[in-house]
């Protein structure tokens, strides 16, 4: 499982940020931080250990009995410079005080869907699609009766606002049919922002207004 699919957890990411900030926590500050129990943190600090996202070291003993334990991020987490995430929560978080409209987010979405697939009508759209979505971060399945998006970035990316990349992910899917030649178009939407899950609808269109 890739590191950006472990941590994609609210409790996980707050656990994450804390770390970065302060270099090591015990569990209950850890607990305190994401504000949760610290029966509820520790499940989430086993498996961000499992996947080696963080590591433990014992703490300095200050009195009888055993250390504590400290959680540090690992050497190899992934939780900055190389994935580009924060640049992307800077770009997104400045967006949304822009405050756009939906259809301004879906026009802006449908120009890099058309930019992404590049040559206008170039391939088979169920090929490309599940293509041009993963180069944004989304792992997309086309079925007959639209598309099923998984591992969505949404919630990692734009925590406050993970409706914003979601509107633009639909307006990618329109960018990537319209400069197909598709007389399909997104329909109904359903997004599941903590499941990191959504579906959408495709339709068929009017070839004169396709």
């Amino acid at each position: 499982m890739r590191q950006i699919d472990v941590i994609a957890d609210p409790v996980r990411l707050r656990v994450l940020r804390h770390l970065a900030e302060s270099g090591r926590a015990t569990a209950r500050e850890l607990a305190d931080a994401a504000e949760v129990h610290v029966n509820t943190v520790r499940p989430h600090l086993q498996a961000l250990e499992s996947a080696g996202v963080i590591r433990t070291d014992r703490a300095a003993s200050e009195g009888p009995g055993r250390p504590a334990v400290d959680y540090l991020l690992s050497d190899a987490a992934v939780v900055g410079d190389t994935d580009f995430r924060r640049l992307a929560e800077l770009l997104t978080t400045t967006l949304a005080r822009l405050e756009p409209s939906d259809e301004e987010l879906r026009r802006t979405g449908a120009d890099w869907g058309r930019y992404l697939l590049g040559r206008p009508g170039a391939g088979d759209v169920r090929s490309r699609l599940p293509a041009v979505l993963g180069e944004l971060g989304f792992a997309a399945t086309v079925t007959d009766d639209g598309v099923e998006l998984s591992g969505c970035p949404c919630p990692l990316v734009s925590p406050e606002r993970p409706d914003i990349v979601c509107r633009l992910a639909s307006g990618a899917i329109e960018g990537v049919l319209a400069a197909a030649g598709s007389r399909l178009r997104p329909g109904e939407e359903r997004h599941d922002t903590a499941a990191r899950r959504c579906s959408v609808q495709l339709i068929q269109v009017d070839p004169r207004r396709a």
